[in-house]
């Protein structure tokens, strides 16, 4: 079996042995879980002997001793030899103690020993190697055993114990690429992995035809799985709890799914409760349908059946799905009579997908696909189901039907394929795929909408990459085809925001065009009120689009969310950025990469915080995916971040090169679109170019005066202090203070302590803060006060004055949980656990 993943595994066994006085892991999985391929992989990398154990030697007692006892060094295994001659006829527990002391007395290298299957061995050298396993420290002897699952207490319960898992599902995928070959279809090696439910033995067991593995044809569905010899453990794991349950098992075990209450009225008939199977975790329940919890399981059930009982059950699966399920009884129907039209397994396919059932959808679509379908008719569904795939965020499958479906000679089915096409594209290969630009058609009604959904879907999608220019093109497009609207308008806004020179073809009206449509507006809209800074309008959209009843499509979530974490970077609250960038990774589908612009947003949520943790990777992991995927209008944005952070650094020269390279790369009127002036003002400062600070201190102070944008002045304010430290001290720190609201970014806070700290380091943070209008003293330093952030003080301040956390909240213009948080850091710095503490750590201080 080829060796895949395993991490979590290869360090425990690498800890255990590295110690060298001696000790014994046990790691324990079911059979297929891969044992014997870790065991020969931990045996490869630390130079030992496998000792495999056999069933067929368990008539013989103390055989796995003396396999073990031959795996070890030349003067362990002598040794251990003259006890085992003289013990023969001894008690095991005798014999089990002379040879743990035995081990004992030797002084030796150490030596490590792999035992794969120990609990196949003979029931003496069990009782003895329990004994001896158990007491290996300090005899430099290592010992990595795998074993079966074990029910209740065991022989070996005193071991270090480890249980493997299934492997991953980027590892399933890397597992199934090898044993499929390196051509095999990226959308065929998705659907296999999670049809095996990261079972190596299901996924090395896997028969498939060369053109199935490629993607020419069809998948054959279940998937067949290669006849293994029966196995004792196989039989004793696989045994059912409930002898009873076996007919239910077989009838779910030849279909993805069954209709819940037909299966409660079959099981009935068998005197088999199905909430026992429910709450043995063996049978699952989504949408009224019920299908086996583990996929894998499921494949090997189906595997051990004979053809003529899966007849029976395919046929009893018919009848019982007769009424109310009809693509179900044509699944089972097509094995009955595999001439019959499978367009009903097509639509279950569809209905499967829109209800997040992927997997069976999956099998619903390669089963239709495998029979007869009328062309026009399978062309249309399987838009419908590449779709409504991209949609639940499955780009891949869902590009993989698409390239199916072939093209449509309905105009709005093609724009509709189009459309899923772009998006599928954009999320799995991280390019844009403007070929598909060609489905344009400029008609009118109906298809004019879909044409204008097509033009806005590029734009968007070169706007995420910073592609404003050609952005701008698919506008202008959509403005000559006589189909903007709604969506043109908004994009164009968008466009002028970010630099480009575009004009809406008409005023901006929100219609109520379906869910699809109205979701895309609510995300145009956010956007465009993100870059006028009108921050709390847009989160107010984004939220309320999340709170939706019905919940919106996975795709649509997601788009949500990684916006939510572009307002709350932009709008410069590092706690809320974290929680929004919680919730959105919370949303992403497993094995779906991240795309060079979504790294950035990543990368400059990472870099808000002090320490930047992670900042510098994001980057560096940014910059690579903007150069793979083509995306160098990101490489400004780049620049401007680790400008900010060579800045933090005292790097002063390193800032002015990252920010002057961003300058150049994007040149832009607008200060606020990269917000790195700032930021290159006080390097440049810092660094002692006091005359080229105060030459892009001039230039921004014109940009400023036809500017409202609110970060703007802010940053021109933290300039103008910068310029002014050596001759005014911190007076022109406090100047800049006084433009604060309570309303503004916590970050350009946060930017002008640290600017004031860098400028004069001598001089104490100033006196005086304004909050919510009212001067408050700040905190004098106590012990480890100057660790504090700007945030953490203002809070330390107003405890000192009596409020309590609402109080304090609404002061500062932000949420209760907010001031926790930051009363948790200050307790955390300050070494104390409580307000009263920190009321009386700050008398102390005073005094």
């Amino acid at each position: 079996m080829p060796f895949v993943g395993r991490d979590r595994e290869l360090h425990v066994a690498a800890n255990l042995i590295g110690s060298g006085s001696g000790s014994a892991g046990l790691f324990v999985g079911e059979s297929g879980s891969g044992k014997s391929a870790l065991a020969r992989e931990v045996a490869a990398r630390h130079d030992a002997v496998v000792v495999t154990a056999s069933p067929s030697e368990r008539m013989w007692p103390l055989s796995g001793v003396t396999a073990v006892v031959a795996a070890l060094d030349d003067g362990r295994r002598d040794a251990v030899d003259s006890v085992l001659s003289r013990g023969g006829d001894w008690p095991e527990h005798l014999l089990a103690e002379e040879i743990s002391r035995t081990l004992h007395l030797l002084r030796a290298d150490p030596c490590v020993v792999v035992v794969d299957d120990l609990d196949e061995m003979d029931s003496a050298s069990i009782t003895v190697l329990s004994y001896v396993f158990g007491r290996l420290r300090g005899t430099g002897v290592s010992v990595i055993a795998t074993s079966g699952s074990f029910e209740g207490r065991h022989d070996f319960a005193g071991m270090l114990q480890t249980r493997i898992q299934r492997l991953s599902f980027d590892e399933s995928v890397d597992l199934a690429r090898t044993v499929l070959g390196a051509g095999a279809d990226r959308a065929v090696l998705r659907i296999v992995a999670d049809l095996a439910a990261g079972d190596p033995g299901v996924l090395v067991g896997l028969r498939l035809t060369p053109a199935e593995a490629n993607g020419d044809e069809p998948l054959s569905v279940p998937l067949r799985v290669r006849e293994q010899r029966p196995h004792r453990r196989q039989q004793r794991e696989c045994r059912v709890i409930d002898p009873r349950w076996a007919h239910v098992l077989d009838l779910l075990a030849v279909g993805p799914v069954y209709g819940l209450d037909r299966l409660r009225a079959t099981a009935g008939e068998h005197d088999v409760d199905i909430d026992d199977l429910l709450d043995h975790g063996i049978v699952s329940v989504h949408g009224g349908l019920a299908r086996i919890a583990d996929p894998a399981r499921r494949l090997r059930l189906h595997a051990g059946l004979t053809p003529e009982e899966r007849r029976a059950l395919h046929a009893r699966g018919a009848a019982d799905h007769a009424g109310t399920y009809p693509a179900t009884r044509r699944w089972h129907e097509s094995f009955l009579d595999p001439a019959a039209d499978r367009g009903a397994l097509l639509e279950g396919a569809i209905r499967l997908a829109r209800d997040a059932e992927t997997t069976a959808a999956v099998e619903f679509a390669e089963r239709a696909l495998a029979g007869e379908i009328d062309e026009s008719r399978r062309c249309e569904l399987l838009v419908d189901l590449g779709e409504a795939l991209v949609l639940g965020g499955h780009d891949l499958l869902g590009q993989h039907y698409l390239r199916r479906a072939g093209v449509s000679a309905d105009p709005a089915t093609r724009t509709r394929a189009a459309i899923a096409r772009l998006r599928a594209v954009a999320a799995v290969d991280h390019t844009v795929d403007d070929s598909v630009l060609d489905q344009v058609d400029p008609l009118v009604g109906a298809e004019a909408a879909a044409s204008e959904r097509l033009l806005c879907e590029s734009a968007c999608l070169h706007l995420h990459r910073g592609e404003v220019d050609l952005a701008v093109e698919r506008i202008a497009l959509a403005v000559k085809l006589g189909v903007a609207s709604t969506q043109t308008a908004l994009l164009a806004g968008i466009a002028e925001e970010m630099g480009g020179r575009s004009h809406a073809a008409a005023a901006i009206r929100l219609e109520d065009d379906g869910d699809d449509v109205q979701i895309h507006h609510a995300l145009l809209y956010a956007g465009l009120t993100l870059l006028r800074e009108d921050y709390s309008t847009a989160r107010r959209i984004i939220r309320a689009e999340l709170d939706r009843s019905p919940r919106h499509a996975p795709m649509w979530r997601e788009h949500l969310l990684r916006q939510l974490v572009t307002v709350e970077v932009r709008a410069g609250d590092p706690i809320a950025a974290r929680d929004a960038v919680v919730a959105w990774q919370r949303e992403w589908i497993p094995g779906r990469s991240t795309d060079a612009a979504s790294t950035l947003i990543l990368a400059a949520e990472a870099a808000m915080h002090e320490p930047p943790t992670g900042a510098a990777d994001l980057m560096e992991q940014g910059r690579e995916r903007a150069r793979r995927e083509g995306a160098s209008t990101l490489t400004p944005w780049f620049a401007a971040i680790e400008g900010a952070l060579a800045l933090g650094e005292g790097l002063y020269t390193e800032a002015i090169l990252h920010l002057r390279e961003a300058r150049a790369l994007h040149a832009d009127d607008d200060p606020a679109v990269m917000r790195l002036d700032a930021d290159l003002i006080e390097a440049l400062w810092l660094d002692a170019r006091h005359d080229e600070a105060r030459e892009e201190l001039q230039r921004l102070e014109r940009a400023a005066a036809d500017s409202k944008r609110r970060w703007t002045h802010l940053a021109l304010a933290r300039s103008r202090a910068v310029c002014r430290s050596a001759r005014e001290g911190a007076a022109a720190f406090r100047d800049a203070e006084t433009l604060f609201r309570g309303d503004d970014s916590p970050l350009e806070r946060e930017r002008l302590r640290r600017a004031e700290e860098r400028c004069l380091p001598d001089v104490r943070v100033s006196a005086v803060r304004a909050i919510g209008g009212d001067v408050v003293p700040s905190p004098r330093p106590g012990r480890n006060a100057r660790e504090l952030t700007g945030h953490e003080r203002e809070v330390v301040a107003l405890v000192e004055r009596g409020l309590r956390n609402r109080e304090i909240a609404a002061a500062l213009f932000i949420s209760l949980r907010t001031v926790e948080l930051r009363l948790t850091g200050i307790y955390r710095k300050l070494g104390i656990t409580s307000r009263v503490q920190l009321v009386a750590h700050l008398r102390g201080a005073a005094s």
